[in-house]
């Protein structure tokens, strides 16, 4: 928010401050000033000054010397303008002065030989035109010693602050004000809202409010001014707005942008003439309704967004934008002016929907005290009166659905000071609490019960008092103590450390890490599975629509990574996650959350060299995340992992599977949807995995024993085999190893065929077999006998063909 200190100065003395002093006392209170301006030139030491003499320099053939008159005394000034002559007023800028065009400080010089206490100046020196050829000719009649700055007005100092969420009474001037009146302990010098009222003409003749969404609306004020002039807004008000940031357009609604900007209440001005019967309603949209905006656009609504309307039109979209029949016309002779409370999420909720961010809307959405309406529109109506020549129907028209109960606080004087760390006594509590405009109920030495002020909505419990006074004290008082750590017995650090090996061996694995926010839109998360979607958890208030739910998945988000690196031609990536999703838990139904693991390959992770070349096959990517995965599992001592074959929404049908631990479901690896990876123009095979931190790293820290290292030879055999499709590779090794003697050290797969030679449905695979004794030698006779056993066992209990070497 812009904040022009000459704004800020016509509500509290801040004559005895400097720019920094305001910026850094501010700031230490919390409201923090991210910026400061200046716009337009300083004339600071510069007038209008009376050339008494001009004599040509004594040493140049275009220099002058000169005697300049400033109002009280004389100065002898060098001068090369031609046009320099006695007799004349110009710009004399003294010592001192500051030169707008590039910010030269005047010190006392010397041109040839002669002394020059000061400079005439040309307009360009002064930014105020592009003439260079001389230097400027004031009018005669001005006085010597006239500041310039009366003459062309002064550069304005205006601070940007940042303005946090929960502190929507701070989006205006008077709030602004009222932080640095309590900072200052100065008072506050609040602008006229007196103004005549017609006593022929009530606005209850004119105008009815009706409000049929309370819960939206808590109040809406009317009044009506008869008769107004659309007449150029006075300049102050203009000045004011540009350096706001607001373009003035004429004196009927530059005042209602003035007023809130003033004090924070949004106003809308409509033309009394297109207000059917003088009936405002405030309802929800119908399905299906449309609205013209001021901007010229037309928006769709839908029934959850709030419409200010008559009994046959909408006339505005409710704390966002006008309407376009009702906006004020250059011919428009009546107004009746809205102020109005709105709530604030519905109000933010129509803003993201529609994508139309207004200046109302800013100060809605954050929360505006709902019993400054009638304020606002007071101090409106004696602006207009005054700058409009309006005249203005007595009374005024409203509908009011407010809570009128006071919030009230009760504020324990010892809490605060341990929460503060500062002893700061209970009258000096109260005292900074009072000068916020917190009204002490009742008092004892122990506590106090405040009445909160309508407009600070941030404040509704005990730690918000203590927040207030800490600031106030100034948060540069606050001391700093040394964070203190106690020694817990039995506290086991274990799962924190083993969340950490378990990243560094995905790193070891040449996977990279990455991460995302927990909030996310559903429509990432249908877009993976709507299997137990109602069971996600929801934010209520959510900061944007696509922050409006947690993740009950890692893969979703990991996917878009994967995409957002693909557009950018990134064409392999080898990534992981390591979050937290949350769901509702099945029997409680309350929120629930779970630390999980996911990870992703896609493109030529698994290959290097000149082999990138060739077209990646979805079964190629499989294997690779097996393989990373059993990697994985081998380095964190994960216990009895494997793999069965299961169906899952966001993979492809045959190729996904549940990764067991431990004898429990883990987790799941697949393929990823080919319409899913089409989505997002991703043209390589993309397979995930995700399963539960938990089971995955419970062993990291156990020692394996040690095994002898094999002294003696051990022999090879291999099988091949002929198996159906429906036969997988973990009962293959599993009745190999039933079949197998206790010397049989090792199987692994090392080739697999399909083809028409082999026949349809049927997969050909090749398995080594390692046999080896710790004790002896094996002699050939003996490891064929075993050999040929497995081959036998492998036919009668999986009907394999077994294939001669």
């Amino acid at each position: 928010m812009k904040l022009p200190i000459s704004w800020l100065a016509e509500y509290i003395d801040i004559s005895d401050l400097s720019v920094e002093e305001l910026a850094d006392r501010i700031t230490f209170a919390g409201i923090e000033i991210e910026g400061i301006e200046t716009v337009g030139p300083c004339f600071d030491d510069i007038v209008v000054g009376l050339v008494k003499t001009c004599a040509p320099h004594p040493d140049s053939d275009h220099l002058n010397v000169c005697t300049v008159f400033d109002g009280t005394q004389d100065f002898q000034v060098v001068c090369g303008a031609p046009n320099c002559r006695a007799g004349m007023l110009s710009a004399f800028a003294r010592i001192g002065a500051k030169i707008p065009e590039n910010g030269m400080v005047l010190k006392k010089g010397k041109l040839r030989g002669v002394e020059s206490f000061g400079m005439l100046c040309s307009a360009r020196e002064l930014n105020l035109s592009a003439d260079h050829s001389g230097i400027m000719e004031l009018d005669a009649s001005l006085k010597p010693g006239t500041p310039l700055q009366d003459l062309y007005g002064s550069s304005e100092t205006v601070f940007e602050v940042e303005v946090t969420w929960n502190r929507g009474d701070c989006l205006s001037i008077l709030g602004i004000a009222r932080e640095f009146a309590a900072i200052l302990g100065r008072p506050l010098k609040m602008p006229e809202i007196d103004f005549p009222e017609l006593s022929d003409v009530t606005a209850a003749d004119k105008a009815s409010v009706e409000i049929r969404n309370p819960v939206g609306c808590p109040v809406y004020t009317a009044r009506v001014l008869p008769h107004v002039e659309r007449l150029p807004s006075p300049e102050f008000m203009r000045k004011r707005l540009e350096l706001c940031g607001m373009r003035s357009i004429d004196v009927v609604v530059d005042v209602s942008n003035y007023v809130m900007l003033e004090c924070g209440q949004p106003l809308h001005t409509f033309d009394y003439r297109q207000v059917h019967d003088g009936k405002i309603i405030v309802r929800n949209a119908n399905p299906g309704e449309t609205i013209r905006t001021l901007d010229g656009k037309d928006r769709a609504l839908d029934p959850s967004m709030l419409l200010i309307t008559d009994p046959v039109t909408p006339l505005a979209i409710a704390g966002v934008m006008g309407g376009e029949g009702s906006e004020i016309e250059p011919d428009t002779t009546s107004v009746l002016l809205e102020a109005a409370a709105f709530d604030a999420p519905s109000i933010k909720a129509t803003e993201t929907t529609l994508a139309l961010h207004t200046e109302s809307a800013h100060r809605y959405e954050r929360g505006v005290d709902p019993f400054l309406p009638d304020w606002a529109s007071r101090r409106a109506c004696h602006l207009l009166v005054q700058y409009a020549n309006a005249t203005v129907a007595s009374g005024v028209v409203q509908d009011d659905h407010r809570d009128h109960t006071p919030r009230e606080i009760t504020l324990r004087f010892e809490r605060a000071r341990e929460v503060i760390g500062l002893n700061i006594s209970n009258d000096r509590q109260i005292e900074i609490l009072t000068s916020l405009c917190f009204e002490t109920v009742s008092r004892d030495d122990a506590a106090a019960v405040l009445r909160v002020p309508t407009y600070r909505l941030d404040c509704t419990a005990e730690c918000d008092l203590i927040e207030e006074i800490a600031r106030m004290e100034g948060l540069d008082a606050l001391p700093d103590n040394v964070p203190t750590s106690m020694v817990v017995k039995d506290a086991n650090d274990a799962p924190v450390r083993a969340a950490s090996f378990c990243r560094h061996a995905l790193v070891g694995l040449g996977f990279s890490e990455i991460l995302n926010y927990s909030f996310t839109a559903p429509a990432v998360l249908d877009a993976w599975s709507t299997v137990d979607a109602d069971a996600r958890v929801v934010l209520p208030n959510p900061v944007s629509a696509d922050q409006s739910v947690l993740r009950d998945n890692l893969a979703p988000q990991v996917i878009e990574v994967l995409a957002r690196n693909q557009s950018r031609g990134v064409d392999t990536a080898c990534v992981f996650e390591m979050g937290r999703v949350f769901f509702r838990d099945a029997k409680s139904g309350l929120p629930s959350e779970e630390d999980r693991v996911c990870l992703a390959l896609m493109g030529f992770a698994g290959r290097v060299g000149t082999d990138r070349m060739r077209k990646v096959e979805p079964e190629e990517s499989l294997l690779w995340l097996k393989g990373a995965l059993e990697a994985l599992a081998e380095r964190l001592h994960t216990p009895a992992m494997r793999l069965q074959s299961a169906d899952y929404d966001a993979f492809e049908k045959g190729c996904a599977a549940e990764i067991i631990i431990a004898g429990r479901s883990a987790g799941r690896i697949g393929l990823v949807k080919s319409s899913l990876t089409r989505k997002h123009r991703i043209p390589s095979p993309v397979v995930v995995a995700e399963l539960r931190r938990a089971p995955l790293i419970q062993n990291v820290f156990r020692v394996p024993k040690a095994k002898n290292v094999p002294t003696l030879p051990g022999t090879e055999r291999d099988i091949a085999l002929i198996a159906p499709e429906g036969v997988t590779h973990e009962e293959i090794v599993k009745t190999i190893r039933k079949a197998g003697p206790k010397e049989l050290a090792d199987i692994r797969l090392f080739d697999i065929f399909r083809g028409k030679a082999i026949g349809e449905g049927k997969v050909s695979l090749a398995y080594r077999l390692l046999y080896r004794s710790e004790t002896h030698t094996l002699k050939d006779e003996d490891v064929n006998r075993d050999h040929e056993a497995v081959k036998a066992t492998l036919r009668n209990k999986l009907k394999v063909e077994i294939r001669d070497s």
